[in-house]
């Protein structure tokens, strides 16, 4: 057996390498390899993969947002929002312990984007239905769920089916129970929630209990709405040190903070629109630039050439006593450009704008 550097401590005691099934040694290594920032599973992002049906399927990791560093472990998949349609909430072992991912693929309701809701209540077995299977039947085909509550690691899914219908106004509905006994619940109204009862037959209406899940901030972003941008010790684009005070550079105007890179092609295609806003002078504009402290230069020129005249910062190099200052707002290795912080007057986020700004 090969040992990390984290296994070289030694038990003082006897002399000898501790044992790798010390409960107590494993959970100082584990602690020390969080400490350092390593990844429990080599920096493995969550996947999210869409059926496509025949097509196949189509990852969707890095487009959704989904594709989350943080070394997932466990899944639920649920109408959180009760919009009818599946929202992920995932368990990690790494910094944001938890997310909460919203489904945006569609407009569940609409023409095209129709769907049902089941739940499923047994009388001859457990009152759950577990092991039960549902069959929907519309004229594209049909498509069957297990009612399985241990589905996933670690996670209990909800009692709860959600089936997209696509274009259809209605379906019909079979339920296997357990034992094998088979049900119609004959032909139930897209857009439903229903209850199935064993042996009734028929649906019962469920309340519907929409409850829309906010925005979330952009991940890497450590302030929310309302909070107060701090000073930063960065630097101008001469690389002279500089002091970004949100007050003094709003000078009593709304200030939007830009957040952007030369590597973010979106970042670098908004400049010209970010310099329209500025000159209509109703908002102030000051961009700080997340490039290394190397490609300061660089980024500054590229600014300048794109026809931003407005204030621009930078960050120090990594020696600096001040190379941390940009931490106190963002994580840069998590942050989305191009990123707008949208600051009332007296410093404080109002609102945030998420990819490039629009000029209406």
């Amino acid at each position: 057996m090969v040992a990390s550097s984290l296994d070289a401590k030694q038990n003082s005691s006897i002399g000898m390498p501790r044992k790798a099934n010390d409960s107590a040694y494993l959970a100082e290594q584990g602690s020390q390899l969080f400490a350092q920032g390593m990844s429990f599973s080599g920096n493995e992002r969550d996947k999210l993969w869409l059926n496509r049906g025949a097509d196949g399927f189509f990852d969707a990791s890095d487009l959704s947002g989904a594709d989350s560093p943080n070394d997932g472990r466990g899944v639920l998949a649920c109408d959180f929002d009760d919009d009818g349609d599946v929202d992920l909430f995932v368990h990690h072992i790494q910094r944001d312990r938890h997310s909460l991912w919203r489904n945006d693929a569609a407009t569940p309701g609409t023409a095209s984007q129709h769907f049902l809701k089941l739940r499923l209540r047994a009388n001859s077995t457990q009152h759950e239905a577990i092991g039960a299977v549902v069959v929907v039947t519309t004229a594209q085909g049909k498509t069957a769920q297990l009612l399985a509550r241990g589905t996933g690691f670690a996670s209990s899914q909800a009692a709860e089916l959600v089936f997209g219908l696509g274009a259809s106004d209605s379906a019909a509905v079979e339920v296997i129970w357990p034992g094998a006994k088979r049900e119609s619940f004959g032909s139930l109204a897209a857009n439903s929630r229903a209850l199935l009862v064993e042996g009734s037959g028929k649906s019962e209406p469920v309340l519907a209990r929409p409850r829309p899940l906010p925005d979330s901030l952009p991940q890497g972003l450590k302030l929310a709405v309302g909070d107060a941008l701090p000073p930063l010790k960065l630097l101008d684009g001469q690389g002279v040190e500089a002091t970004f005070d949100a007050v003094k550079l709003a000078a009593g105007k709304r200030l939007y903070v830009n957040l952007w890179a030369t590597w973010c092609s979106p970042c670098v295609a908004e400049i010209p629109d970010l310099q329209h806003i500025f000159e209509r002078g109703e908002v102030r504009v000051v961009a700080i630039g997340l490039d290394g402290a190397t490609q300061r230069s660089k980024a500054d020129a590229l600014l300048r050439e794109r026809g931003g005249k407005f204030t621009a910062f930078y960050l120090p190099d990594d020696s600096s006593p001040d190379a941390g200052e940009i931490s106190k707002i963002v994580d840069l290795d998590r942050l989305p450009l191009p990123t707008t912080l949208v600051l009332t007057p007296d410093g404080r986020i109002e609102s945030i704008i998420r990819g490039p700004v629009s000029v209406k």
